[in-house]
């Protein structure tokens, strides 16, 4: 059976230059990003020797949610300069490997996964999603798990019932009744991971709590009818995109050795260096879930 591996680009090198210490090369550039995300995806393409992959970036443009909710995300802090000038060589990186690319302006790059893991899995396809992103975690099924490269944790069905206490298409409901401070989802004022799912238990779902809400009122009193549908808005993920895309269009292309050598030494990743001739010879398809 035929596997997709998709890679949550914007999140693996937001948290790669946060998770290192501060690498720069011989002129002053920074790179602890790039080297991160590489390393990572280096460790990917030895053990899993993908022939279907495709790394999928946050656009910058105004998102869907961010016109219903002006204040989503505003918390967040913006990225600094140093992260900024990484990005473009990651992204030449990739263009050298061969590797496909994607974003979509308006759409973060989860509701881009999230349309990838339909269309594919309806044609036949196992998927392998690489984001440390718990959103997506409503996303996994008997075709799809998320595994957070971080960590090395892999969330199958059973995974996420273990630790979030409810089935992945659950968990929009879960996210949406606890909220979540970074991404300013305001959820409801003093319900828990613990709470959430007692009440999906007792309710069922978020659309069944808008339908009963006088009963959820009265057990649950603050919580704000609005804030609830607004939560649950920002929390479910978008898979109404229209993108022309095949499976030959996500298929690793033919890598340019001598120009990833070349940039390889340019940002000084010599440990990488070391490894590139092995990490991408006959890549050949295998499956582990």
């Amino acid at each position: 059976m035929k596997t997709l591996y998709i890679l949550d680009g914007s999140s693996f090198i937001y948290r790669s230059f946060f998770a290192l210490p501060k690498l720069s090369t011989k002129d002053g550039f920074p790179t602890n990003a790039i080297y991160g995300f590489l390393r990572m995806l280096f460790a990917l393409i030895k053990r899993e020797k993908p022939e279907y992959l495709v790394v999928v970036f946050d656009a910058p443009a105004k998102t869907k949610r961010e016109q219903i909710f002006a204040e989503y995300k505003k918390q967040r802090p913006k990225a600094p300069d140093p992260l900024k000038v990484q990005i473009p060589v990651i992204k030449e990186f990739l263009k050298v490997m061969g590797i496909p690319i994607l974003e979509v302006p308006g759409y973060e790059a989860d509701d881009i996964i999230a349309y990838l893991v339909k269309k594919f899995t309806e044609k036949g396809f196992k998927v392998k999603v690489y984001s440390p992103d718990k959103d997506l975690l409503q996303l996994v099924s008997d075709r799809v798990a998320v595994i957070n490269s971080m960590n090395e944790e892999v969330f199958t069905k059973e995974k996420v019932v273990k630790k979030f206490g409810v089935e992945p298409q659950k968990i929009p409901d879960l996210l949406a009744l606890m909220g979540d401070k970074v991404d300013n989802v305001p959820g409801i004022k003093g319900v828990g991971q613990k709470t959430a799912v007692e009440i999906i238990k007792k309710f069922g779902s978020v659309e069944e709590i808008l339908k009963n809400w006088e009963k959820f009122k009265r057990l649950y009193p603050n919580a704000e009818k609005e804030e609830l549908e607004l939560s649950y808005k920002l929390v479910k993920l978008y898979t109404d995109l229209e993108l022309p895309i095949s499976e030959e269009d996500l298929k690793i292309k033919n890598t340019d050795m001598k120009a990833l050598k070349e940039m390889l030494k340019k940002y000084e990743m010599k440990s990488l260096l070391k490894e590139v001739d092995k990490v991408f010879t006959q890549r050949t398809q295998k499956s582990l879930f």
